[in-house]
């Protein structure tokens, strides 16, 4: 189904698959070891690891904001291809790091550089794919970065049985390096024609009284601050709590990284039969649940129990939340849009992070952090009742109220 997708899109949208992929690889080769890294072989405490993350994760907010003004300005391709350029040249930087500080600096030069990406590449799909396909666009884009995380943390598992976690650093500044010239090779420029309006700060503090926009982003940036616990502090408890090795890690991340790759789209063709606010309500509730869960696992089979849990509710919500954001950017200040969505995600991250850690290095009982992030996901989750109030029922279910008869572009 993935490739029937592929060979209907558009230029852009293979080449910008294709390189996810690519790019994710990378990310997922280094991250579930990160922590790990710091806390072990650095020997930083774990709430200054949890400083680290958040300065990374924090970091990435101006770039996100910067990356959005970027893309409306001068175009989605050179800020792709300054992104990818640069990431590649600070996850090279990190073979040197030494101590927190030099840690805390390249992570957060390296989020900076990063977050550029993201509001160029969700603007690359919203220009080329119409309204109707963008759920199964969005979702093929996350099966691409999650096809790159099952490699990912495989291969970064096997290198460090055979070298050693700092030569991960190595491999992913390779990685990075191909896929820029990837896209500096084959990617076209998608931006629309300039309409002569000015891109300013102003302009992104505008988004911000776009009220339903605004709810929407915050509920993601909340959703995000406990899917986060998933890349920060489970890797830890894992290791430290549970008596389990690395390669643990890496399989969980693969075991989640396939059901994204096998389950997304039929997840997305299902989902996009509902209301959305009813899809990201239930989503973060199933969510909720497996975080909470985690609480009760005694070994990596209910672990894993868990994390199938965890996956089924971020499978069902990130089904819609690309189409949502994309539906309600305008095509003028679509990179604008792109950027405060991502700020707001990855506010929610960079707290999440921290918190995370920070919760595992003073609780007397460090599994109760389970419970209280679930119940963080369980209890907002209401919140989407009066998002789909804001936007009606038209926006809210548009498959339901389209009457264009169009002819999908991503095929059937």
């Amino acid at each position: 189904m993935v490739l029937e997708n592929l060979r209907a899109a558009p230029r852009a949208f293979k080449v910008l698959i294709t390189s996810a992929l690519i790019e994710n690889m990378a990310f997922g080769l280094i991250i579930p070891f990160l922590t790990i890294y710091m806390v072990r072989d650095i020997e930083i405490s774990e709430s200054l690891a949890g400083v680290v993350l958040a300065g990374y994760t924090l970091s990435g907010i101006p770039g996100m904001i910067f990356g959005g003004m970027l893309v409306d300005k001068i175009g989605r391709r050179a800020v792709l291809l300054t992104s990818l350029g640069l990431m590649s040249l600070t996850i090279f930087l990190y073979f040197f790091a030494f101590d927190f500080v030099t840690f805390l600096l390249v992570a957060m030069a390296d989020s900076f550089v990063g977050s550029l990406y993201m509001p160029a590449a969700n603007a690359v799909i919203a220009d080329v794919i119409p309204s109707r396909d963008r759920p199964k666009a969005y979702s093929t884009l996350r099966i691409a970065w999650n096809v790159g995380l099952i490699f990912g943390p495989a291969a970064g598992a096997a290198i460090v049985v055979a070298y050693s976690i700092k030569v991960l650093f190595l491999f992913g500044a390779v990685i990075l390096l191909g896929a820029f010239f990837m896209n500096l090779v084959f990617i076209p420029e998608t931006k629309p024609k300039d309409t002569g309006e000015a891109v300013t700060f102003g302009k992104v503090v505008a988004v911000a009284r776009d009220r339903p926009f605004l709810m929407i982003c915050s509920m993601s940036a909340v959703l995000f601050l406990c899917m986060t616990q998933f890349m920060s502090a489970l890797p830890i408890y894992m290791v430290a709590d549970m008596d389990k090795d690395e390669s643990s890690v890496g399989l969980l991340w693969t075991l989640s990284g396939l059901m994204i790759v096998f389950l997304q789209l039929w997840v997305t063709s299902q989902m996009v039969k509902f209301r959305r606010s009813a899809v990201l309500m239930s989503g973060q509730i199933v969510m909720g649940i497996g975080i909470a869960l985690i609480y009760l696992a005694t070994d990596l089979l209910t672990l894993s129990a868990c994390v199938i849990v965890m996956t089924i509710g971020e499978l069902m919500y990130m089904s819609i939340l690309g189409a949502i954001v994309a539906d309600m950017a305008p095509e003028e200040r679509r990179g604008i849009y792109m950027g405060f969505s991502g700020f707001m995600q990855t506010l929610g991250w960079g707290v999440g992070m921290f918190l995370g850690l920070w919760m595992l290095d003073v609780l007397p009982q460090r599994d109760t952090m389970w419970l209280i992030f679930g119940t963080i996901a369980i209890a907002t989750s209401i919140a989407y009742l009066t998002f789909g109030r804001m936007i009606g029922p038209v926006k809210d279910q548009p498959g339901k109220h389209d009457a264009t008869g169009m002819e999908p572009l991503l095929g059937d």
